[in-house]
């Protein structure tokens, strides 16, 4: 992991150094320095950028996970939205909704108020269109 970062660091310095001689200067020089640097690191040290890889990986492993099961949760609520939101009209969703028509509009004990603009005046009735 040094190893590979030494030779990226030294790869972007080598670009400077040659770019500058080139004429180059500012800050076009730093930025040009920074793409080559980054296209021939691609190239040049794919063996290195793996073997980083690879001990990143195995280092993550042995983590326990980040956050808690609330979170958890509160992503697979996140993912079943977007699925929902991105399905075409007329599929039918994996699972039932939540707020069916029966009780659209009717705010359980637990969460009076708390309607979000998406779901906000879903207790209408449509207007009728002329």
């Amino acid at each position: 992991m040094v190893r590979f970062s030494l030779l990226r660091l030294a790869l972007f310095g080598a670009a400077l150094v040659v770019l500058r001689l080139a004429g180059m200067g500012g800050w076009l020089l730093v930025v040009v320095a920074a793409v080559v640097a980054a296209a021939l690191s691609y190239v040049l040290f794919g063996r290195q950028r793996t073997a980083a890889a690879t001990w990143i990986a195995e280092r993550r492993t042995g983590q326990r996970p980040r956050f808690g099961a609330g979170v958890a949760a509160d992503e697979a609520a996140e993912d079943a939205a977007a699925d929902a939101a991105t399905r075409p009209p007329g599929d039918a969703p994996p699972h039932p909704p939540q707020d069916t028509p029966a009780d659209a509009g009717t705010d359980s004990p637990g969460d009076a108020g708390t309607d979000t603009p998406a779901d906000a005046g879903t207790d209408r009735a449509p207007r009728p269109t002329t």
